[in-house]
């Protein structure tokens, strides 16, 4: 059974949440929440995951997602390999999500 549009819609639900986190919130702000920051870490760990399970030669088909990109920050999240920069990830949520959920949306929209 291909569950791709499962693991694409989970993917699109941590992002849009992610987005929803840091609205509005300066970095500032959002650097003194840590509660907000640990929500944003688990976040990317469910998106990257989700990535993760999804069939390379499946993923090759889904355009606009840097893959290696979203599971190597789920790995690093998840395995705690360095501090985690939080900073750099209200960065990522900022500059490079409303793309990701746009591009998962759009192939969503796409499989009928």
């Amino acid at each position: 059974m291909d569950r791709t549009a499962a693991y694409v819609a989970d993917m699109l639900d941590a992002a849009r949440e992610l987005v929803a986190l840091a609205d509005g919130v300066e970095v500032g702000a959002f650097l003194a929440d840590r509660l907000r920051c640990l929500a944003c870490e688990k976040l990317f760990i469910n998106l990257g995951e989700a990535a993760k399970r999804i069939d390379t030669a499946r993923a090759a088909s889904i355009p606009g997602v840097p893959w290696t990109r979203v599971i190597g920050l789920r790995n690093i999240l998840a395995h705690g390999y360095e501090e985690v920069e939080h900073e750099v990830l209200y960065r990522t949520i900022q500059q490079d999500l409303p793309a990701l959920v746009s591009s998962l949306q759009e192939w969503l929209a796409s499989q009928g």
